[in-house]
């Protein structure tokens, strides 16, 4: 696995690891919604417990049908898939991005 020195954010998002190519595809298709909206990806960490475990609660209070479409649920479902198939990969590689991108925040403030 990658580590923050060597590859930021954006370097990350386009070069993941085989193993976690299918929630890096909905984490890069989610950067089209308002954020403050909620987001596919924000559903996934939910479904998954990542939200509550590691941020201390739900990311997605709305109405899922506000945000996925057909296509939405295509994304979703692969990315379900492949952290049903290798939970501690994925859960690690969201980690790692949200500690790129914290760190690149702060480095542009």
């Amino acid at each position: 696995m990658e580590t923050i020195n060597q590859k930021g954010f954006w370097d990350l998002i386009e070069t993941p690891a085989a193993n976690v190519v299918e929630v890096t595809n909905l984490i890069h298709w989610s950067m089209n919604y308002d954020g403050r909206k909620g987001t596919p990806y924000h559903i996934f960490l939910d479904l998954i417990g990542y939200s509550t475990e590691h941020l201390g609660c739900r990311l997605f209070s709305g109405n899922p049908r506000d945000v996925l479409g057909f296509l939405e649920i295509d994304y979703l479902g692969d990315a379900l898939k492949e952290y049903a198939n290798n939970p501690q990969a994925v859960e690690d590689w969201i980690q790692l991005l949200m500690e790129a991108e914290t760190m690149e925040a702060e480095a542009n403030k």
